[in-house]
């Protein structure tokens, strides 16, 4: 990265603008406030370099946001004080007023837009009073950066990143926080929830006071506060973390609600972590403490050549461990409790089946099934099985809440059809109101309530009649499978998977596989804000674009917005013919810009054959790429297909930002050749 002096050339025009407002303090001793200026030029954007003041004065502000892309704040050491908290520009959804309780306070000031991305704090150093009760830095962005970033006084955390609780606890994407030195945190040192993609490394983080008592008092917590909120690929390196009245590093990977759904790739290397856990409960005393893990138990941590010596406690420290531990060239001695305590993972085991339940026969006496099969999803999970009717009848129901864990929906065959939406349950982050617009839709009933997992809809025919404006099934939750399903009639999408409104603003492990999809008005499925995605196996076709102007795609993979993630993703062996609009399209640029994150695609031995034949549709094509990830190329598979008769290229990419391995391909017979900007 560069530094602020090698930036200097770019910056002089706002070094000279911002030299002549600060270079004087205010007249007739009065108390510093250089707020609206700062906020003014954070305001503006861009870059802002904030010299250093003579005589060893420092700036002096309230809160300040910082909600414009591509902002970066640099310095050649400036200091700057904390003078308490900046205006209130956002509302929680009670209507909370959200003011800027840090310094830098990195959030959108709108919000309907889009959390800032690209912001970079550089060569600063922050001081905050005790009395201010203020944070140093807090990120709620994605793609931010602290380089040399120096933190002191007594803020009640140095850095925040994330936030949330049980039912509402989103993401944090892409963070670094390099060569930091971050120092007398109350609470703690470094805070983290919902990280992908976070990279501490060559940092000094010490002196958390663990107040109010209770509170960690850990140099680094990485959180999970809802099970729906991720801890993915976190790299924590060759820091120095020292002196904390809690644990050194806190993994706390067990919320109330249940084990994290994704707890996995966290890297612990080459870390000094010393005398710490002096002043903390039994529970956290440790270096390294680590409490939960992911839900199967199949996360993965690693621990490679770190110091951890004179803490209370053991070394390393594990409660309720649900992760698979690898550890090589670490040094634990010196540590009262020990080298290790608590390290082997505990067994998870599958929970035992509950018995099946069969519907009575009276329940068929009404034309509509909606009353008793939406009471008995409410009432518990387990397996519900509905025996196929007599004379090739369906059920007949409006669209059915899915909110219980571990439901699973089963039949030898049955049809249901669709009698139009179910009742509203949830409102959207905007207000608006969320009715049960699929079959079946799986998602919390309650917005204080996690979204549902490991819940299966199999061996089942759906049909949703023309008019009705429903979806075939709906998917909001995590680790749901769908198989060996028949969706057809005139759904608005087969399936539609995505977080509206769940609480995590993406959904993990689904999986659609061996089912027929057919006759939708605007995408076979489509998918938003996901991890884990497979498509495996399917025949789908028929998607009609209508109204004119849809993207008519039997696969769409299109996030809502930037910070929707798009990982590993699957798509394979599947029939996918015959549809308005392209086979596939992975539509990775948002109205809001190209994906925070987008990698790991695979695409593989698909047949894609006669889509893309009806003028109408935005994009024709076999298979569209459009777009990609934000700043670093992600990476995309495409191999093994069969893409043949489609109208448009066979392959069509725009605006790429993605690495892609097009191998083994069988494209011909295409409309406009085998591909287009590939």
């Amino acid at each position: 990265m560069r530094t602020a002096r090698s930036r200097a050339g770019s910056l002089a025009v706002a070094c000279l603008a911002v030299g002549v407002v600060f270079a004087n303090g205010p007249a007739g001793g009065a108390v510093r406030d250089d707020t609206a200026t700062l906020q003014a030029q954070l305001d503006a954007g861009g870059n802002v370099f904030l010299p250093k003041l003579p005589d060893g004065r420092c700036y002096a502000t309230r809160g300040l946001w910082v909600s414009r892309d591509d902002t970066t704040i640099t310095s050649d050491g400036a200091c700057i004080v904390a003078l308490g908290p900046g205006p209130a520009r956002i509302a929680t959804k009670s209507g909370r007023p959200v003011e800027a309780t840090a310094v830098f306070f990195v959030n959108h000031s709108d919000i309907r837009a889009s959390e800032p991305i690209r912001v970079t704090i550089s060569d600063v150093h922050i001081v905050v009073p005790n009395a201010k009760r203020m944070t140093g830095v807090a990120i709620f962005g994605h793609e931010v950066t602290l380089d040399h970033v120096t933190i002191g006084g007594e803020p009640t955390t140095d850095v925040v990143v994330g936030g949330g609780g049980i039912g509402s606890a989103g993401t944090a994407q892409r963070i670094t926080i390099r060569g930091c030195t971050l120092t007398g945190g109350r609470r703690n040192v470094v805070f983290v929830a919902g990280p992908i993609g976070l990279h501490l490394e060559g940092s000094t983080l010490s002196g958390a006071r663990g107040l109010p008592r209770g509170a960690a008092g850990a140099g680094l917590n990485i959180r999970s506060a809802d099970r729906g909120q991720p801890v993915l690929d976190v790299d924590v390196a060759d820091n120095t973390i020292a002196d904390n009245a809690g644990p050194g590093i806190l993994l706390d990977l067990d919320p109330r609600d249940g084990p994290p759904v994704i707890a996995s790739g966290i890297e612990l290397d080459g870390n000094h972590v010393l005398r710490n856990a002096r002043r903390t409960q039994p529970s956290r005393r440790g270096g390294i403490v680590v409490v939960g893990g992911e839900n199967d138990g199949a996360g993965r941590l690693t621990l490679t050549a770190n110091a951890v010596h004179a803490n209370r406690g053991p070394g390393v420290l594990g409660r309720r461990l649900r992760l698979r531990v690898a550890a090589t060239g670490n040094d634990l001695g010196g540590n009262a409790g020990g080298a290790t305590r608590g390290v082997r993972p505990i067994a998870v085991r599958a929970a035992a089946a509950a018995p099946t339940w069969l519907p009575d026969a009276p329940m068929r006496a009404a034309a509509d099934d909606t009353q008793w099969l939406q009471t008995r999803l409410d009432a518990r999970g387990g397996t519900i099985f509905l025996p196929k009717l007599p004379d090739g009848r369906c059920y007949a129901t409006r669209g059915l809440w899915v909110s219980h864990d571990d439901t699973t929906i089963t039949s030898d065959g049955a049809c249901i059809s669709s009698l139009g939406p179910g009742p509203v349950r949830l409102h959207s982050v905007d207000g608006d109101p969320i009715a049960s617009n699929a079959v079946f839709f799986v998602s919390r009933s309650r917005p204080t309530a996690p979204a549902p997992i490991r819940d299966t809809i199999e061996n089942l025919r759906i049909v949703v009649p023309n008019g009705q404006e429903m979806y075939g099934v709906a998917t909001l939750g995590h680790e749901v499978t769908l198989s060996h399903l028949e969706i057809a009639g005139s759904p608005i999408d087969d399936v539609l998977i995505g977080g509206r409104a769940n609480g995590n603003g993406y959904v993990s492990n689904v999986s659609v596989e061996d089912s027929t999809l057919e006759g939708a008005m605007r995408n076979a499925v489509t998918a938003f804000g996901v991890i884990g995605l497979h498509v495996v196996g399917d025949t789908i076709e028929g998607v009609r674009d209508l109204p004119a102007g849809q993207p008519a795609a039997g696969i769409d993979v299109e996030p809502d917005d930037r910070s929707e993630p798009t990982l590993d993703v699957v798509i394979a062996s599947n029939t996918i013919v015959h549809n308005a609009g392209p086979g596939i399209l992975l539509e990775l640029d948002s109205n809001s810009g190209p994906a925070v994150l987008a990698d790991d695609l695979r695409i593989t031995g698909n047949t894609i054959s006669g889509n893309a034949l009806q003028r109408s549709p935005p994009k024709r094509a076999g298979v569209v790429i459009a777009g990609g990830q934000d700043v670093v190329e992600g990476t995309l598979v495409l191999s093994g297909n069969t893409i043949e008769n489609n109208g448009g290229p066979g392959i069509l990419a725009t605006r790429l930002k993605l690495v892609v391995d097009a191998t083994d391909n069988v494209v011909q017979g295409n409309e406009d050749g085998a591909s287009v900007g590939l």
